[in-house]
């Protein structure tokens, strides 16, 4: 249960200088190429591809990183189509393409056999990706003469304008399209900015990346059914979601499912895999729609492909439903749950069933059958216990606590927080050196009025360029106090911290959306700053109604915490 490896490490990065100052360069960056390297100098780069993992591009030569930041190699054959698109040539006749975005936080990579030239008859300008597609003229292509680009396929065409043969693809941006070709191959259209044209290649991956800056080096977030490339392609989603880069997450994961059939095999036990941990990683990025989708879409495929599995299918039909509850559909997550219930592993292992007694309890939390709720938590507390699965336990049993809360039944939800109080010092004599992630517990502490516990559970060391969790239940624990003064003192000292990139932090979890508000009203503590809270958190109730489970506790302590702030 340290902080380093709990799934529920509660912190938020807040963007360095470095990231506003490029931000600020990107207007220009794209007209000449000199302002395209300028804006390029001093970032690092996050990669899905394997071959360089983390990069640092320069008019020279674009370094290869390690994961310390040191120097481990380069490509020097380097060149530019045209600002915003950096060629790169090897000795065998292969060429590298890294087309960067408009906003230059993110680029397609292509590594490819041939490229060709392209003009767009009849037009006079740079053009995007319509959806009635655009035709496109062949410059030097051995094969083709014509085709049309749309943003989900390529249209081969034949002298008179007519589709003779379509690729299947996806637009990773509206200058930027990935495309499915025969025997495992894939090509990719990118648009010029500056003329009516542009480039087609085809070979052998296709990839993308995103500044280092402003979601942190990339590893691997999950244990995986995948191996290598297809593992770091199909988990790179996250760290484009991290960045808001939602279409270009959408058409890597396109790919990386294609990649992965391309390794292993269209129904093979690894390409479900990646579908569900697709999905997983959708849902750790709060994109709840998308991950329930690729859930459905791994558990429908393990019913049709791994049906004589059932541990497979038991593990892929649960985390299905907790996606489905995730999404707020709790009556489907409970169906899919006893669609399951046959294949619960016999052992009753407690590290194999615990994840399906909570997903059940969180559908009927969602589904207001609170006692019921709390049973399954209560002995899923115990299970957690007799495995020495200390973070669930403490889990467990603040479930239970948030079951009793929407019951009113104060003293037993009161006997629940004084429970996990209770095992939380055990583990803390257990593991003096470990450092305990409690931000939960001091709410729930808060809200049961155990001050003393509420602080000593929120204590935590200020950051210098982030903000905690724990430091969030330390605010709300003064102002529910009374200690107004302090919180404001606490809130003054976070906000030093925002650093002017506040638009810029990333959303984790549904309580980030509430941080920067609830910080400027503690700050302020003026009648139009609570104002401003109340109205950021009406509009925030509704995705919380969502996942009441996991937010019951923290919509609680900002329902008592705006009480205070009104007083």
């Amino acid at each position: 249960m340290k902080t380093w490896l709990s799934p529920f490490v509660a912190s938020f990065l807040i963007l360095l200088n470095a990231w506003s100052e490029a931000k600020a360069q990107v207007s220009e960056a794209l007209q000449s190429p000199e302002n395209f390297w300028a804006a390029l100098k001093g970032v690092d780069w996050e990669c899905s591809f394997n071959s360089y993992q983390r990069l640092r591009f320069g008019p020279e030569k674009i370094e290869l990183l390690g994961q310390d930041g040191k120097i481990t190699g380069g490509l020097i054959n380097i060149s530019l189509l045209e600002p915003g698109a950096i060629r790169v040539d090897y000795n065998n006749g292969g060429v590298v393409i890294f087309w960067f975005g408009d906003d230059l936080k993110s680029f397609v990579v292509a590594n490819m056999k041939d490229i060709s030239e392209f003009d767009i008859p009849g037009a006079s300008a740079p053009v995007t990706l319509p959806t009635s597609g655009v035709e496109i003229s062949f410059k030097d292509n051995p094969f083709w003469k014509k085709a049309r680009l749309q943003p989900s396929a390529m249209e081969v065409l034949d002298d008179s304008g007519s589709a003779y043969a379509t690729n299947q693809g996806f637009a990773f941006s509206p200058r930027a399209l990935g495309v499915k070709l025969p025997e495992k191959g894939v090509g990719a259209a990118f648009l010029s900015r500056q003329r009516a044209g542009g480039w087609y290649l085809t070979g052998l991956h296709l990839g993308s990346g995103v500044r280092t800056q402003g979601v942190g080096l990339f590893r691997p977030f999950l244990r995986s059914k995948m191996r290598d490339f297809a593992m770091r392609s199909a988990h790179f989603n996250r760290h484009l979601l991290l960045s808001g880069q939602e279409q270009m997450a959408s058409a890597q994961e396109q790919y990386a499912l294609y990649n992965a059939i391309s390794f292993y095999g269209e129904n093979s036990e690894p390409t479900i895999y990646a579908m569900s941990e697709m999905g997983k990683l959708r849902g750790y990025a709060l994109s709840y729609e998308r991950a329930a989708d690729w859930q459905q879409q791994a558990y429908t495929a393990a019913k049709a492909h791994l049906s004589g599995d059932t541990a497979k299918l038991f593990e892929i039909g649960t985390d299905y439903a907790e996606s489905q509850s995730d999404r707020g559909d709790f009556a489907g997550a409970k169906a899919t749950l006893a669609e399951v219930q046959p294949y619960l592993p016999a052992s009753n292992n407690p590290r194999d069933v615990y994840p399906y007694y909570r997903a059940l309890g969180a559908a009927e939390f969602g589904l207001r059958n609170y006692a019921q709720a709390a049973q399954l938590f209560s002995d899923n507390q115990k299970r957690a216990q007799e495995a020495s699965m200390e973070g669930s336990e403490i889990e467990a049993i603040l479930d239970a606590a948030a079951c009793y809360m929407a019951l009113n039944q104060q003293l037993e939800a009161a006997a629940r927080v004084s429970f996990a109080i209770s095992r939380q010092d055990e583990m803390k004599k257990q593991f003096p050196k470990y450092t305990f992630d409690t931000y939960k517990l001091s709410m729930a502490c808060s809200i049961m009025q155990k001050w003393p516990e509420a602080t000593r559970f929120s204590e935590d060391g200020q950051r210098r360029n982030w903000v905690s969790y724990m430091e969030y239940a330390r605010l709300f624990s003064l102002l529910c106090q009374g200690k107004k003064e302090e919180a404001k003192k606490l809130a003054q000292e976070i906000n030093q911290r925002f650093k002017g990139g506040v638009d810029e932090i990333q959303i984790r979890r549904d309580i980030d959306a509430m941080v920067v508000s609830i910080t400027k009203a503690v700050h302020d503590q003026t009648p139009q700053a609570v104002a401003e809270l109340e109205q950021a958190w009406a509009r925030q109730v509704e995705s919380l109604r969502k996942r009441p489970l996991q937010n019951y506790i923290f919509a609680r302590i900002m329902v008592a915490s705006i009480a205070e702030l009104k007083k």
